[in-house]
């Protein structure tokens, strides 16, 4: 075996304890510019002290059945798989991501079954596994064989006390510096996502399992405690990589700030068009057909999800106000710009259905005040309703309403005077 081969070559056949020999090591990797790195990475290292040779164990190496990897990957069909080999270092400070290296201090019962387990894993018919986001992934494999070494001790102290923050709150921790994804992931993630959640569940990131292991201490074999990371050391830092925010940026109001530059520009625009018809005209129904294009590719994606049984896409009340239904904007918007009316009046068609946005997003708005309603979409909400209210019927009617008030305050009122008789009246 792999193993027997590893530990021969290293001490001799005559050595009676060669694991004793060998250092654990977990590397801890930050972000690199590839979707599926942007949240780290971490792989498990194992020392030859006596030869300084190394091998790691990676559970990060992916492959997917189709050509396909965004929709393998909504569809949770990836398969990860477990390889081993040296490490090469380079590659990663070539990429400029940073690398921690924690070193542990093993009993000798772990090492014997981390090893062993690992050996057992990079087998053709073992290796490979079903990937998911949050509950097997290249971080929780490391986190899992840790736990197995520690026989279950750390699970039972992480997975018992509440975390700091949910799913959600931790993804958007690494893409805060990217707005655009940062506001589609948020879209996309359903309120499943926004449950308390514990650390041993945080340690689906890399960095939560250097954050919880640094100064945790476990009962070795031989019934002493034992702090189980010796040393921690910062092999590398970025030169240019943003950093990980300790905590979740709250980015809702850029979102809010962003919608309603968008409706002001709208508003702009319509009325640029009572001035000069022709551009006006061209710019309303352009910019309509590109925020449907936009908004109902989101909403394509999200049923697709959906549609997939996609668990972290599922109790998405976003569904309700962004789905593809916008994808009608498209065609209507350059109609309207053409200014030609096929079998409809594009104009009123648009304007029903950013009507129906609006109200939609406003029920999801309203459902926030319900107590099993808990999914933290108010950047979506923030950037679409201004928008949309900029496009419905809703102004036009706000503006009637507010004409017809103030004619009702506004008109003469007939008053009812007491007239008394005084007695002073002539007599003809």
């Amino acid at each position: 075996m792999l193993l027997t081969l590893f530990l021969s070559s290293a001490f001799g056949q005559n050595n009676p304890q060669p694991v004793d020999e060998l250092r654990f090591k977990i590397a801890v990797f930050g972000p690199a510019d590839e979707i599926f790195i942007w949240w780290g990475h971490a792989a498990l290292i194992v020392e030859n002290t006596r030869w300084n040779y190394s091998r790691v164990f990676d559970w990060g190496i992916f492959t997917y059945p189709s050509d396909n990897f965004l929709k393998d990957f909504v569809r949770e069909q990836v398969q990860y798989k477990v390889s081993t080999g040296t490490l090469d270092m380079d590659t990663y400070i070539k990429e400029d991501r940073d690398i921690t290296v924690y070193t542990l201090d093993l009993d000798r019962t772990a090492r014997e079954a981390i090893l062993a387990y690992a050996e057992n894993k990079v087998l053709p018919e073992n290796c490979f596994y079903n990937y998911h986001e949050f509950r097997d992934n290249c971080s929780t494999g490391v986190r899992d064989i840790l736990d197995l070494g520690l026989r279950g001790q750390l699970k039972a102290a992480f997975d018992s006390v509440p975390g700091r923050f949910s799913f959600r709150q931790h993804v958007l921790r690494f893409t805060w510096n990217r707005p655009v994804s940062d506001w589609l992931l948020g879209f996309l993630m359903g309120q499943n996502l926004d449950e308390k959640i514990t650390p041993w569940e945080e340690m689906f990131l890399p960095v939560e399992i250097g954050r919880n292991i640094v100064n945790f201490s476990y009962t070795d074999d031989t019934g002493a405690g034992r702090k189980l990371v010796s040393s921690v050391e910062v092999y590398y830092a970025s030169k240019t990589r943003q950093p990980i925010l300790n905590e979740p940026l709250s980015t809702w109001p850029y979102a809010l700030v962003s919608g309603a530059i968008i409706a002001a520009l709208l508003f702009a625009v319509k009325a640029l068009g009572k001035k000069y018809p022709r551009p006006g005209r061209l710019l309303w129904g352009l910019s309509q057909s590109f925020l449907g294009l936009v908004l109902g590719g989101a909403g394509c994606l999200l049923v697709f999800g959906w549609s997939m049984s996609n668990d972290y896409i599922q109790q998405n009340i976003n569904v309700l106000f962004v789905n593809p239904l916008l994808l009608l904007a498209l065609p209507l918007g350059i109609i309207s710009a053409a200014g030609r009316r096929i079998l409809i009046n594009p104009e009123r068609g648009l304007r029903i259905l950013w009507t129906y946005v609006f109200t939609a997003g406003a029920i999801a708005f309203i459902c926030r005040l319900l107590p099993f309603f808990h999914q933290q979409n108010q950047s979506v909400l923030g950037l679409v309703l201004p928008v949309a209210f900029a496009l419905s019927y809703v102004p036009d009617m706000t503006y009637k309403l507010k004409r017809l008030l103030r004619h009702y305050y506004r008109r003469p009122r007939t008053s009812n005077h007491r007239f008394e008789h005084t007695g002073n009246t002539e007599e003809s």
